[in-house]
């Protein structure tokens, strides 16, 4: 591999991250992998709530900005920042940029991670070559990933269902597939493979990023939120936000404010 193809600058894998980026990248790349907590990103001016498992890239071009969500809070952060001529295909290709993207069957990358910084910190050409090709195959994996959700009209079609329902009484998985034409059976196994989670696995994931922007953004009280994003029991939604923040909905509130 001519040394012009892919140029390893640096990467880390930080277990209780707190990190806060916020720069326009200029001449690198980097390939950014949450293994749990939650960030709050910004490409331009598009905002996104991550939780749990997640892959996203930075690029040259927009000012692109990303800390723990809560602020003060801690992420599991693994990266990895390159450059080269190699960037060219992919970006031709579609493997790059990776936008904000959950890993097929909700996997762990955390290893490949680590295979792919101790390849990149050797100093031999064997090194530089196969940290190019475990990272060229996660790339291809994810691209994968998203070419299967977008080929996947049914599940497409269920997902359009899911976020019409602007009452978050979200239809059941008898009504998703009538509506997507398909069995239940085929319905979840589809739609678990396109997401990496079920119908109502993706429904809560929907529902808590609502309920995170609106204790962020509103001073409604709890009970009045989980009235709104339709849960009939304030307390079964504290749970299920706890279950799924890491803290419960008033402490979230106050971290945001602080």
């Amino acid at each position: 591999m001519a040394q012009r193809d892919l140029i390893f600058l640096y990467g880390q894998a930080v277990a209780d991250c707190r990190h806060q980026v916020a720069k326009v990248f200029q001449d690198y790349y980097t390939l950014q992998y949450m293994a749990d907590g939650a960030v709050e990103l910004f490409i331009g001016p598009q905002r996104h709530l991550l939780s749990g498992r997640y892959f996203w890239s930075c690029y040259p071009g927009p000012r692109i900005s990303f800390h723990a969500w809560p602020l003060g809070a801690h992420w599991d952060h693994h990266y990895v920042a390159f450059r080269g001529q190699r960037l060219r295909e992919w970006r031709e290709e579609g493997l790059f940029p990776v936008p904000p993207q959950r890993p097929a069957f909700g996997a762990d990358y955390s290893w490949r991670f680590d295979e792919l910084l101790a390849l990149s910190r050797r100093t031999d050409e064997w090194g530089a070559r196969r940290a190019m090709n475990v990272l060229e195959g996660i790339l291809i994996e994810l691209a994968e990933a998203r070419a299967r959700t977008q080929a996947d009209v049914v599940v497409s079609r269920a997902i359009r269902v899911l976020h019409e329902a602007d009452d978050w009484n979200a239809p059941g998985i008898d009504v998703l597939a009538q509506r997507a034409g398909v069995s239940e059976r085929t319905l979840r196994r589809r739609f678990a493979a396109a997401t990496g989670h079920s119908p109502k696995e993706y429904q809560i994931h929907q529902r808590i990023a609502e309920a995170q922007r609106m204790l962020a953004e509103k001073d409604w009280p709890i009970k009045q939120i989980a009235q709104k994003l339709a849960y009939k029991d304030v307390f079964f939604f504290t749970r299920q936000f706890t279950k799924a923040v890491g803290v419960p909905p008033l402490q979230y509130r106050r971290s945001c404010a602080g």
